[in-house]
């Protein structure tokens, strides 16, 4: 069990700034600072101000509604302390993990590389080095079929080297006696997976692409594909994004490596073998082509 004996000063610093988000509540402020008073606790602008964050345009309404958010929070924040909830280890634990993750997280904002301004050259250069992406982007129109993966052995994938529709692959696999399920789906080329794009763009109509997933085989017949391309002054926008919070990712796996590299990290215990390879090659993950080509058709 989680030992209690906690000193006042730090759980009330901790519970304060991750429950109610204010400072020293001992410190005195001017009466213009003060939005409202909960018993003897203040609840003050810049508290308010925190609670705001982003929002534009902050409306009286809206100030006000977060102001009740403020007090109604505030008054259960001291009835947990009548409670004596602030010693239960469970709530404890939470203090503390929310109390990590915040430090992490400001750590991690002023150590890792800010998003930099990229030159119209590197996005010419993304741009024409992936036309199934943009210029030569298309729709792709599958049939797709989904059976166990112990059936797909050589004996089969003879017969469907040879076939070029999804009639004849359903065909094959009833006359095999193999459960599969089939839908059809449409996919744009952001939607697929990038480091298999091209190989998606030379498909024809009939041919099978096979893929692994879990303890099944996916095989996806094209029926059609269909040119849908973008044009490069409506790329550019999301290509900018992209590599930027790529490298920003890239900087961040570079950082926390050299962190570890300096400390003694020891596992007393390990569950498996970790995958970290911070300087390894960017993730090849289109999600964020993805978001951002959404919006452009």
């Amino acid at each position: 069990m989680l030992k209690t004996t906690i000193k006042p000063l730090v759980l009330t610093f901790t519970a304060a700034m991750l429950l109610v988000g204010c400072g020293d509540k001992e410190e005195k402020k001017s009466p213009s600072q003060v939005l409202a008073k909960v018993n003897s606790t203040e609840i003050t602008v810049h508290q308010l101000n925190t609670l705001l964050g982003q929002v534009q345009k902050a409306t009286p309404q809206i100030k006000q509604s977060m102001l009740d958010q403020l007090i109604d929070q505030e008054l259960l924040v001291q009835k947990a302390s009548e409670l004596k909830l602030d010693r239960e280890p469970n709530v404890l634990q939470s203090i503390e993990t929310a109390k990590r993750q915040i430090l992490a997280q400001a750590a991690a904002g002023r150590i890792f590389a800010k998003a930099e301004e990229l030159k119209p050259a590197d996005i010419e250069l993304f741009y024409s080095k992936n036309p199934a992406l943009f210029a030569e982007r298309k729709v792709y129109d599958f049939e797709i079929f989904s059976f166990d993966k112990k059936a797909y052995d050589d004996a089969l994938i003879k017969q469907l080297d040879k076939i070029n529709s999804a009639q004849e692959v359903k065909a094959i696999l009833s006359t095999a006696q193999i459960k599969f399920t089939e839908n059809g789906v449409k996919r744009t080329a952001e939607q697929l997976p990038i480091a298999l794009l091209n190989k998606f763009a030379a498909m024809k109509n009939g041919d099978i692409m096979a893929m692994p997933e879990a303890e099944k085989i996916v095989l996806l017949v094209l029926k059609e594909s269909i040119a849908a391309p973008v044009e490069k002054d409506k790329a550019a926008p999301v290509i900018k994004s992209y590599l930027q919070n790529d490298k920003a990712q890239t900087d961040a796996k570079l950082k926390i490596k050299s962190l570890r590299d300096a400390a003694k990290i020891e596992y007393v215990q390990k569950f498996a073998e970790s995958k970290i390879d911070a300087a390894s090659a960017p993730v090849n993950d289109n999600s964020g082509i993805s978001a951002g080509l959404k919006g452009l058709k």
